[in-house]
């Protein structure tokens, strides 16, 4: 760390706020290894993954970054656990079913027999959940991205075409690379 780096995080937190504020990438960094750690914890617990929780705290970070009435807020720290919140959220999203209400009719063709408390089918799924997260948060982020988008967060393709400022094609694209790429690491792991 410098010793203006150092200085900036001895210094009030008012003064690293301000200066970051300004556009002080040293205050910004300052920030950053700040509330990292908290905020890291924070995205673990809501995520319940490392690699999801890398991705929505480099979110949050990213955004602060571009906010400099946020950064000149004292409750920067809650801002960013909103937006870690949100972003895990969404990364879960796909993964939520929607379970039938107490006395709703389970329907003709539901099992009565549940398959859920097999410990042995319950630890093959989490490993596969567990190497397909692994082998998304490998890909490059170009590809992640769009990857996430489209198919995780379910976005139509003019939608995810918006989100991350690209032609259809392009989008088509970097889609199919993606799935081919995610694809081959799946076999290449086995999986």
């Amino acid at each position: 760390m410098s010793g203006r780096a150092g200085a900036l995080m001895g210094a009030g937190h008012g003064a690293m706020l301000t200066a970051a504020a300004r556009g002080d990438d040293e205050a910004l960094a300052a920030l950053v290894r700040k509330y990292h750690d908290r905020v890291y914890r924070f995205g673990l617990r809501v995520c319940r993954d490392g690699y999801d929780a890398d991705d929505a705290v480099q979110e949050a970070f990213t955004k602060l970054a571009k906010r400099a009435e946020v950064q000149r807020d004292a409750s920067v720290l809650s801002w960013l656990m909103s937006v870690v919140r949100n972003a895990c959220l969404r990364m879960l999203r796909p993964f939520v079913h929607e379970r039938p209400s107490l006395g709703e009719p389970l329907g003709e063709s539901a099992d009565l027999v549940s398959d859920v408390l097999d410990p042995q089918k319950a630890l093959e799924r989490w490993e596969l959940i567990q190497s397909v997260h692994a082998a998304i948060a490998g890909l490059e982020p170009i590809y992640r991205e769009v990857l996430i988008l489209r198919d995780l967060e379910g976005l139509s393709g003019e939608e995810t075409c918006r989100a991350l400022g690209l032609e259809l094609a392009t989008m088509k694209t970097r889609l199919h690379r993606a799935r081919t790429r995610l694809r081959e690491e799946l076999l290449r792991r086995g999986d």
